[in-house]
């Protein structure tokens, strides 16, 4: 169950008669917590009222009933910036509901607005109004500002005496549910459960928004025999004796099964996940723009969200000018680059540079063209009359200049620069990269970074700018729309953009996609972009690869494990066992860290974990025990 955070519309709006109402009635559910107090507290007001309930004291308390600035300025007091207040978050296990103060756009520090630290706590928000005269105007505003700073409102909360009328328009004009709640008639605890439990309907209503309903042990069962007669799953045996795992929602760092376990997403669901499941920013941008559009076909037409995502990516490039190609997954990412690759030297008048250098441990897909140029042997051997010419060489920068010497027929070289992901996560350092593209540039053969996997994981946005370098086509997928929908793009550089830009029409790029550039997935993805903008996910990144390094100390003491290492935020291992990928030793390091309530899916004798980037604190604690029971179950 998610957090909520309790917004009003300005100053006694009635948020903390909400929160005393929402906590008398789920207080075995929910705790309280009000970051910045002013004035009387409503902290122990909460926790003379509700005696039941879980309250947590405040990150900062102020006795001036006025803005935080402004009381902090008085007192010869800082109000922290919203960062800091946010990751003073109490740890609890339930859910908490957190009050904020006055409106959204009140202050909060000399430079920031309440609104940057609604934005960094990244919880579903309620938005609490009087009923009286003026209701509909000061939500639709707030709803408004709210929408355009990127905060998720859920519900709309009308404190007073019921008002269909406002109530209607409210849902109209602001596309949300709204609920109706009568304050108690006295301020005491016999009159709140009194007022609650006269209103209790409208209180499961609004629970039902916040906390999807259960799923009975009778529909778990169903989905899964369903899912055994009818779904083909990937990467998964058919016979695959240990089933599916039903998950029926998601959040944060967590998934939640059938049967009411909640697991933590280690792996964050095949490392498309970058800032946590359903971020109320992007969950708000998948909406608002679904008011908007659906879907439009991209050829000859074209629709703000993809020249917006165009233009964010292209800020990013290693180049000024260049385009973007718009694709579905990381394999068609790499198709993409394929093309091009050899499509710019046929205009170039070399069509004979039709060979492809890849790396050993390398991956880059499952269609055709990705799989020639990872030519893995266990994934793709049986394919391999079926692809076209490739070589595979080690992670050297003297093979590849040999090879290159040896041929002039190589039309670019591939890789994931610092680390090969499916092929069990090997690493390499900056300089190895910057010395490989070194010799690709002198050779005058194109460089191409598949960066599907290592996109905003490895510490910096692009992996390949921690070695300095400029690739000719850069690769992105699944984290690119926060793992929210599937979305590719291949970044061309100008150069490679200059062989295509001619009059002559049989020199077009022909490929293209029916869900090219999907307005949707390109909404989420300018949210997404907008959230890597404001850098707090740098922050993410050093304190997981700090937490890792600690980690990766306790693994390394194991005898069977021949290499831990760390790369941004992925912790990754290898186990001393036979099988490679095939190892049975993956099976019982997944069972060991399923028992322990983390999502781990080893690479065969590679365990690792690359988390969400808001993974707490405390879950990435337990990662890293479920981590130690995996390698302890490794070596029985």
């Amino acid at each position: 169950m998610s957090d909520v955070v309790v917004l009003g519309t300005d100053t006694d709006a009635g948020k903390t008669t909400f929160a005393l109402l929402w906590l008398t009635a789920f207080a075995d559910r929910f705790a309280y917590w009000k970051p910045v107090e002013t004035g009387p507290s409503d902290t122990d007001l909460v926790r003379r009222l509700v005696p039941a309930a879980t309250v947590h004291e405040p990150a900062l308390r102020l006795a001036e009933p006025v803005a935080p600035a402004l009381a902090a300025r008085r007192e010869g007091r800082v109000v922290p910036i919203a960062t800091v207040i946010a990751g003073l978050r109490p740890l609890d296990p339930k859910a908490l509901l957190i009050e904020s103060f006055g409106g959204p756009l009140s202050p909060l520090n000399e430079t920031e607005l309440q609104v940057a630290l609604v934005r960094r706590l990244a919880s579903p928000a309620i938005l609490v109004t009087n009923s009286q005269v003026g209701a509909v105007g000061r939500a639709l505003a707030s709803l408004r500002v709210l929408a355009m700073e990127g905060v998720s409102v859920w519900a709309v909360v009308l404190i007073g005496p019921p008002d269909d009328y406002a109530a209607e328009k409210i849902e109209r004009h602001g596309s949300v549910p709204v609920i109706n709640f009568r304050p108690p008639n006295a301020w005491d605890a016999t009159s709140l459960v009194s007022a609650v439990e006269a209103q209790r309907p409208a209180l499961e209503s609004c629970l039902s928004i916040l906390v999807p309903s259960e799923t009975s042990p009778a529909e778990v069962d169903s989905l899964v025999e369903r899912d055994r007669r009818h779904v083909w799953h990937p990467y998964t045996p058919l016979r695959d004796t240990a089933g599916p795992i039903p998950v029926v929602g998601a959040a944060d760092e967590f998934l939640d099964l059938g049967d009411g376990r909640r697991l933590i997403d280690g792996i964050s669901s095949w490392w498309t996940i970058l800032h946590g499941h359903r971020h109320p920013e992007l969950m708000s941008a998948l909406r608002r723009a679904s008011e908007r559009i659906d879907h439009v076909l991209f050829a000859g037409i074209t629709h703000p969200f993809a020249v917006e995502l165009a233009d964010e990516l292209l800020r990013t490039a290693p180049w000024n000018g260049g385009r973007v190609f718009f694709s579905d997954n990381g394999s068609t990412a790499v198709e993409v680059a394929l093309k091009m690759a050899y499509q710019y030297w046929c205009h170039r008048g070399e069509p004979h540079r039709r060979l492809f250098v890849g790396f050993d441990g390398g991956y880059h897909g499952d269609t055709f063209g990705a799989m020639a140029v990872g030519r893995d042997p266990i994934f793709f051997g049986r394919f391999e009359p079926l692809l076209f010419r490739a070589e595979r060489i080690p992670i050297s920068p003297e093979r590849l200049d040999d090879l290159l010497t040896r041929t002039r027929e190589v039309a670019a070289v591939i890789i994931e620069p610092l680390v090969q992901g499916a092929g069990g996560m090997r690493m390499h350092s900056p300089a190895t990269l910057s010395d490989l593209h070194a010799v690709a540039r002198r050779h005058g053969v194109l460089f191409i970074a598949d960066e599907v996997m290592t996109c905003a994981r490895t510490g910096s946005f692009w992996a390949h700018t921690r070695a300095g370098i400029a690739p000719d086509l850069i690769c992105a997928a699944k984290t690119l729309a926060g793992g929210v929908l599937s979305l590719a793009a291949t970044l061309a550089a100008p150069e490679v953009v200059a062989a295509f830009d001619t009059d002559d029409r049989a020199r077009t790029f022909f490929h293209g996609h029916s869900f090219t550039a999907h307005p949707l997935a390109c909404a989420v993805a300018v949210a997404n972009q907008r959230l890597i903008r404001t850098g707090n996910w740098i922050w993410h990144t050093d304190r997981i690869r700090r937490a890792w390094q600690e980690a990766a100390e306790s693994l390394r003491v194991f005898p069977w494990i021949t290499d831990v290492r760390v790369c941004g935020t992925i912790l990754a291992l290898d186990v001393e066992a036979p099988g490679g990928y095939l190892a049975d030793v993956g099976r019982r390091m997944f069972e060991a860290s399923l028992e322990r309530g983390v999502l781990l899916r080893p690479l065969g004798n590679v365990l690792y974990a690359l988390p969400p980037l808001r993974t707490s604190d405390e879950s990435l604690g337990r990662i890293a025990e479920a981590m130690r029971a995996a390698v302890l179950a490794a070596g029985r």
